[in-house]
């Protein structure tokens, strides 16, 4: 059997490539893991497996080394100046960086956030160079602080934005033992928090790569508070008002524009507890939905649903994404949680105001950009036993032109936050945010192995006497994990639990105001992480066509779009003369896998002959080659043809034939053969479409969609709900 090996990309013109893959799911896990697919060009693979087979036996290996980028670098640039060229400063490498070896280049920080002192601090008002990243052949070395590259960066970088430069080993395979295991050094506000590695071969990972606990800082426990506590300050530079803010992609805790204390979440980091005694927020990474900073409130108990309601309006039913809010202010008398809301005088001590930190806010991936998670933001203290936030998940990034199988895992979680014990207390930490996990391979199955980029729990309060309560710290979020494929693979990006505490007077409440982080996001089809400036207005991944019911459903798949107008499909008998059977719009500019479709609803019996066309805004076009169906006509009397998209979130376009008009009844069944949702159409003979709305409210997970016509029930076809 011929060795698996990197291939350059084959262009089906000079403005598109195609590329098959399998069906396959890139991961993308706390901390950040990257396989890379070796599509890309010629000279960034013309090294690759350089540095031989590695097979790793022992623990806590670091196989990287980290250099800082010295000056910006433009989209093109083909020379970076770094601290340090040789970037082997722990002897790590035989020997200096030298030509033909890869680097990794990443943007950690440099967001720019609002300021303001409300609830709106710490949004993100512009990611600036912030998550751009690319994979770069070295061409040469000529001094000891440049690097030159084969080719022009594909992103621009600042270079006061925390740019790293990463050395990354190319093996011709790649294996990590059973018991043994891979990490990196902690993210340490210049380099660290990422493992990224290349192989040219297969990658068996029976043991462990751990970058969990490696990525943003959590906010530093301080003894500076106030009774009556603060209870108006999201930001503020004197620790008296508040505890320090976990890290994010806003900058160290240190540097945030309007003070480091309080309880506003800079971006992805956890706010720390307002004074006297708040808890901290959860650190955040990825997550879809809504940001209000309230995170999930846990409902375990019917009770518990009461005493959250006491806040005001239905808070027990908060939806919030990214990490958990931090708990109440400390309060010093015995009363009834479940009747007795928050800030209500009656509690004494701080009078255990509404004043935890804010769970930390989710990150945009739709362009293409990479994260590590958010540090929690710590608990407010005075007494010396406060736990500060956790440290968020790092990244680990493979990439791979073999299979990547194992039976071991990927584990880029949030780092949780031990017990807060003594007294008099102090409030506890919350949770790191799950870092992110990235799996590229050339088509290759990614199978077998346990991802994990989940958020770290939120610290627990240890006072089982008295009348004293402080907050306990909320849940950090879950992180980001995308694979080329996902063959039996075991992926979670879950949202941590908050912490409790044991004092007397919580006993039928113990969160006392802290909540659970959210999810995190899982997706597939990553984008080759090579650098290269890409002067292709539409990158395609698919083109197909294929009999459904009395139709032909023609599909294509884009990895990317520059400028791109619309797509017009023509058919043809012959596969010679075409005609047009419709137009569809592009995205205009684009960096995220993006599916279209159109029905031929009048094929020909026999030969079916498609084509596309993409139509830049100048008017430029391109044409790829044509696909072709053999239509064998319509012989059902009733067929669901298509549903599309799958998996859905909200709406469902479904395509469907009957023979005569007639009511149709659609149901979708879940995984527990229960009917969670219908709907009955007037249907006419022939094929039509309708759309199926409103289904957000479904839970995530398997569900089959059957089609009834009152005689007979039609094959369903199985669906998934994302989150």
């Amino acid at each position: 059997m011929n060795k698996p090996s990197l291939r350059s990309s084959q262009r089906l013109s000079t403005k598109a490539r195609l590329v098959v893959y399998s069906s396959s799911i890139l991961i993308i896990a706390a901390a950040l893991t990257y396989v890379l697919n070796f599509g890309s060009s010629k000279s960034t693979l013309a090294a690759a497996g350089q540095h031989g087979s590695k097979i790793v036996s022992t623990s806590n290996v670091i196989l990287n080394e980290y250099t800082t980028l010295s000056n910006d670098a433009a989209v093109g640039a083909t020379t970076i100046t770094v601290a340090s060229s040789s970037l082997n400063a722990n002897g790590r490498f035989a020997s200096g960086l030298a030509a033909g070896e890869l680097v990794m280049i990443i943007q950690m920080q440099g967001a720019t956030i609002s300021t303001s002192n409300n609830s709106s601090y710490g949004s993100v008002t512009n990611y600036n160079n912030c998550g751009n990243h690319e994979f770069a052949e070295v061409l040469s070395v000529p001094s000891s602080t440049t690097i030159n590259l084969t080719v022009g960066l594909k992103k621009s970088y600042t270079a006061t934005g925390g740019v790293q430069v990463i050395r990354v080993p190319r093996y011709s395979s790649f294996t990590v033992n059973n018991g043994a295991s891979v990490t990196c050094p902690a993210w340490n506000g210049s380099t660290g928090g990422i493992v990224a590695i290349e192989s040219n071969g297969t990658t068996n990972i029976n043991g462990t790569i751990n970058v969990t606990g490696k990525g943003f800082r959590g906010g530093a426990t301080e003894q500076n508070t106030n009774t009556p506590g603060d209870h108006t300050s999201y930001r503020s530079t004197n620790a008296i008002d508040g505890a320090e803010k976990g890290e994010g992609i806003a900058g160290l805790s240190s540097s945030l524009s309007g003070g480091r204390y309080g309880r506003g979440a800079p971006a992805n980091g956890g706010g720390g507890g307002n004074s006297h005694n708040g808890g901290g927020g959860g650190g955040a990474n990825a997550g879809t939905g809504t940001w209000n900073g309230g995170g999930i409130p846990d409902v375990s108990l019917t009770t518990w649903r009461t005493a959250w309601d006491l806040e005001g309006g239905s808070f027990s039913t908060n939806n919030s994404p990214g990490g958990g809010r931090g708990g109440y202010t400390w309060s010093f008398d015995f009363r009834d949680p479940i009747t007795v809301g928050p800030g209500n005088a009656v509690w004494a001590g701080d009078n255990r105001y509404n004043m935890g930190g804010f769970g930390g806010r989710v990150l945009d991936y739709s362009t293409g950009r990479i994260f590590m998670g958010g540090g929690g933001g710590a608990g407010d203290s005075n007494n010396g036993v406060a736990t500060p936030g956790g440290v968020g998940g790092g990244i680990a990034f493979i990439i791979s032109a073999g299979i990547v199988d194992g039976t071991g895992s990927i584990t880029a979680n949030g780092s949780s936050v031990p017990l807060s014990s003594g007294a008099p207390g102090d409030a506890s930490g919350g949770g790191g945010g799950g870092g992110t996990i990235i799996i590229y391979t050339s088509g290759a199955n990614v199978k077998n192995l346990t991802l994990n980029a989940n958020g770290g729990t939120g610290g627990s309060q240890s006072l089982n006497s008295g009348a004293e309560v402080e907050g306990p710290g909320g849940g950090g979020g879950g992180g980001y994990i995308s694979t080329t494929s996902a063959f039996s693979l075991t992926r979670t990006v879950s949202g941590a639990a908050n912490g409790q505490t044991d004092a007397p007077p919580m006993s039928a409440f113990p969160p006392n105001g802290a909540t659970k982080g959210a999810p995190g996001i899982i997706t597939t089809l990553p984008l080759s992480p090579y650098s290269g400036v890409n002067s292709l207005p539409v990158e395609l991944l698919a083109f197909t066509a294929k009999q459904n019911g009395d139709q032909v459903l023609v599909t294509w798949t884009t990895a990317s779009e520059r400028n791109n107008d619309y797509f017009t499909i023509e058919k043809s008998k012959d596969g010679r003369n075409f005609v047009m059977l419709g137009r569809v719009d592009g995205a205009g500019n684009s960096i995220t896998a993006r599916n279209y479709h159109l029905p031929d609803v009048n094929p020909n019996k026999g030969h079916n002959y498609y084509r596309l066309t993409q139509t830049d805004f100048n008017g430029e076009f391109e044409t790829f080659n044509s696909v072709h169906v053999l239509f064998k006509g319509q012989s059902k009397s009733a067929e669901l043809k298509s549903v599309y998209p799958n998996p859905f979130s909200d709406i469902l376009s479904v395509s469907y034939y009957t023979a005569t008009s007639s009511a149709i009844r659609f149901k979708l069944i879940n995984s527990a053969g229960q009917e969670v949702k219908s709907m009955v159409v007037q249907s006419e003979t022939g094929s039509s479409t309708v759309e199926w709305k409103n289904l957000s409210s479904l839970p995530p997970g398997n569900y089959m969609i059957i089609m009834d016509n009152n005689q007979e029930k039609i094959a369903g076809k199985t669906l998934i709900k994302e989150k």
